[in-house]
């Protein structure tokens, strides 16, 4: 890695640390380069203002309801919600197991819907939930065309279920660094799509 690199690397670092333990608002580029032990010109030569910063380290932010767009696996499975809920386990264990995605997290819910949020990333997160809901809609669709949703629910209002109960969780266990979301993850979409099918989740 060039020297360039590595600097921006250990800013964005000890922004995102800075930004968990003060809140956006309240961090400033100076707090950033005292935590990373550097200059101020070093700050101001790799971001152009706090934007910037913000910006750069919510970047690669991910999201464990993330699917992919081909449904081909969804389509060929007996119990494509069976198979749903074993791929929102496995998202959510490999965004816990990274430290920066966890961290994102933590900051984005935590703060989600007030003004500590820059308007930008709040927008952001918004757009990604909705295209979670999206996404689960278009999967769980594929049991509801089989006949094995539940009478009486629509793809969509499982989707939004799944999606209100798994942020619950997700925002309950994400400020205990002993705690282990992903395990409750595993149950919290697992009840839902358990009530919400007329199939045993194990069949998958």
């Amino acid at each position: 890695m060039a020297r360039a690199d590595q600097t921006r690397a250990i800013l964005l670092d000890a922004a995102l640390a800075a930004f968990a333990r003060r809140g956006v608002r309240a961090t400033t580029l100076e707090h950033v380069a005292a935590s990373a032990a550097l200059t101020r010109g070093a700050v101001y030569w790799h971001f152009p203002d706090k934007k910037a910063l913000v910006t750069a380290v919510f970047e690669e932010m991910r999201w464990p309801f993330e699917l992919v767009e081909d449904l081909s696996a969804y389509h060929a499975c007996d119990n494509p919600l069976g198979l749903l809920r074993e791929v929102l386990w496995l998202q959510m264990r490999q965004v816990v197991a990274d430290l920066r995605q966890r961290r994102r997290m933590e900051i984005v819910l935590r703060y989600r819907g007030t003004p500590e949020l820059p308007e930008e990333l709040s927008l952001r997160l918004e757009t990604m939930i909705l295209r979670a809901v999206s996404e689960l809609t278009a999967v769980i669709s594929i049991a509801y065309e089989r006949g094995t949703l539940r009478r009486g629910l629509t793809p969509i209002d499982v989707a939004r279920s799944i999606v209100a109960a798994s942020l619950g969780v997700i925002a309950e266990n994400m400020d205990d660094a002993q705690a282990a979301p992903e395990g409750y993850f595993y149950l919290t979409p697992g009840l839902v799509l358990v009530g919400a099918s007329t199939l045993a989740l194990e069949d998958a």
